[in-house]
């Protein structure tokens, strides 16, 4: 599927990385079903252009090395155009499979959503829309914090950097008036290290955390009593309840962390870790509203 095959709403969100807004149910589950098989073609586009960019390095190579052969046996203008071919068509590869990946959005962010509405749209109120503020950029470098020195601890330096991205937020209503919201924020934690070889020289490595705050809310109608708490993880989750607007309303943190030693996570709580959030919430509801 390719950018133009899609609606115009879904090719907007696609181009944006983003989805605002309200939306009807059938529109916005429509919406999630284009951009997750959009994002399907773009990852396979993205492993093609990934073989071409090393096929293109194996070319390049016998480019240089076949085309200063040539110019040692005075072919200049045929080993010139053997050397500067071989490196220009890898330049394209390159420049294509990049631009590829700056198109892509976040697979497990999009499964997540599609999950959790499909999940909850029965118990939602049918004459109701869904509000939607998701950015799906990622975490770009208008997002990163600034540059921390660590402590050296054995090495030559260590540098630390924070990317804090609030992707999601959701608001659902349900049949009997309360309201649903669901809000997440991402925390990518970059830590830069270097150190001295054995025989001289540096090296640095790049390892990276993911902390995700996956945060539930339900707001009552009217002012209630919650029947009693759900049962919650001490270690990894908080359950509180505060005041808005003069309501009494249950709040649930709960925290992910995902680590990689190559590259950055691409790890997200999936749409039953967000469900099982709303149900324990909707549990404290007083009997005559379950």
């Amino acid at each position: 599927m390719k950018l133009n095959d899609l609606s115009p709403v879904a090719r907007q969100a696609a181009e944006a990385q983003a989805i605002r807004g309200e939306w009807e149910y059938g529109a916005f589950d429509q919406l999630l079903k284009q951009l997750i098989a959009y994002d399907a073609a773009m990852d396979a586009l993205i492993a093609f252009r990934l073989k071409w960019v090393v096929v293109a390095v194996i070319l390049a190579f016998l480019g240089v090395f076949v085309g200063i052969i040539v110019i040692d046996n005075d072919e200049a203008a045929t080993g010139s155009a053997m050397l500067v071919g071989g490196i220009v068509h890898l330049i394209v590869a390159i420049v294509l499979w990049r631009k590829a990946k700056k198109k892509n959005l976040p697979e497990n962010a999009l499964a997540m959503l599609q999950q959790l509405f499909r999940q909850v749209r029965k118990d939602l109120d049918p004459k109701a829309t869904i509000r939607v503020n998701v950015d799906l950029s990622g975490p770009t470098q208008a997002k990163c914090g600034p540059k921390k020195e660590l402590p050296a601890n054995g090495f030559v330096s260590r540098y630390q950097y924070v990317y804090a991205d609030p992707w999601c937020q959701l608001r659902l209503q349900l049949r009997d008036g309360y309201k649903l919201t669901l809000r997440q924020v991402d925390q990518l934690i970059e830590l830069q290290r270097t150190k001295r070889k054995a025989r001289g020289g540096y090296k640095t490595k790049t390892k990276y955390k993911k902390l995700c705050r996956l945060t539930a809310t339900i707001v009552p109608p009217t002012p209630v009593e919650w029947a009693g708490q759900p049962k919650v993880d001490p270690t990894w989750e908080r359950l509180r309840v505060a005041k808005k607007k003069g309501l009494d309303v249950a709040v649930l943190d709960r925290w992910f962390v995902y680590k990689e030693k190559f590259g950055r996570p691409i790890q997200n709580p999936s749409g039953a870790d967000a469900v099982g959030m709303l149900y324990r919430l909707c549990s404290m509801r007083p009997a005559e509203a379950k």
